[in-house]
């Protein structure tokens, strides 16, 4: 995974929404003529529960006890695309906690309800500094073959974001809130590559005695396969009474 952090998030589309009508979304305008409270408020979509806008959210909610609360009341924040880059100052350390970002919608589409409504069915994929991360696939209230297929469809999604895809991920597990993981996939790294490697490897060890000098070369050997496996490599910290050189060829 990149080390470089990405504020706008994935979208990652689901075969079994998480969001019902039932569940609560807070969306966050930009607040000119072209996005109006009021317009957004009349869509045909249930689930938005909350329309605020950016000068809102400097004003009415700056105190951190009501942001707190804000956080608490919603289960999703969506945003307007254009403003995306200037949350993570105004919102605050809270949010990011919270695991609640706001994920980005165009409110300029030509079908705004739609672009809401598509923007409901994904989940996000948020990338950062580290190596885990974590990405919402379900509920608890889902059926078990609901929450496999969104966990299949999420997973060949998030791989084609990473960089090498499958060959980058080592593990992946499931859990809760408040559980500890469940680990389902598991990987190792790839072997070092080792340039000119022709899967013949040859040893040669130079070796002194009291009594005089003597060496040994060893016949060459196939090298394994195993992805665990490095070039042998003898030091003379590990060999104290003789000195070593060794070679691939």
């Amino acid at each position: 995974i990149t080390g470089k952090e990405r504020h706008k998030p994935y979208r990652i589309p689901l075969r079994t929404p998480m969001y019902r009508e039932t569940s609560s979304v807070c969306l966050i305008t930009k607040g000119n003529e072209n996005t109006s409270v009021e317009a957004l408020k009349e869509l045909n979509v249930p689930q938005i529960k909350d329309v605020i806008t950016v000068l809102q959210l400097k004003t009415e909610y700056k105190s951190y006890e009501i942001r707190r609360q804000l956080i608490a009341q919603h289960d999703l924040f969506l945003t307007d695309d254009r403003v995306v880059g200037s949350l993570p100052e105004i919102l605050g350390v809270k949010f990011f906690k919270a695991k609640k970002t706001p994920a980005p919608v165009n409110l300029l589409a030509g079908d705004v309800e739609k672009e809401i409504k598509k923007a409901l069915s994904c989940t996000y994929y948020r990338q950062g500094k580290g190596t885990c991360n974590a990405v919402k696939v379900g509920m608890t209230t889902m059926a078990a073959p609901e929450l496999a297929d969104n966990i299949e469809c999420a997973m060949n999604a998030i791989a084609k974001c990473i960089s090498k895809g499958w060959d980058n991920i080592q593990s992946v597990g499931i859990k809760t809130g408040k559980s500890l993981t469940l680990p389902i996939y598991n990987s190792l790294p790839n072997p070092p590559t080792i340039i000119g490697d022709t899967g013949v490897k040859t040893e040669t060890i130079s070796a002194s005695s009291k009594d005089g000098a003597a060496e040994k070369t060893e016949k060459p050997k196939k090298s394994k396969k195993s992805p665990m496996s490095r070039p042998s490599n003898i030091s003379e910290k590990t060999q104290p009474k003789k000195r070593a050189a060794a070679g691939a060829s």
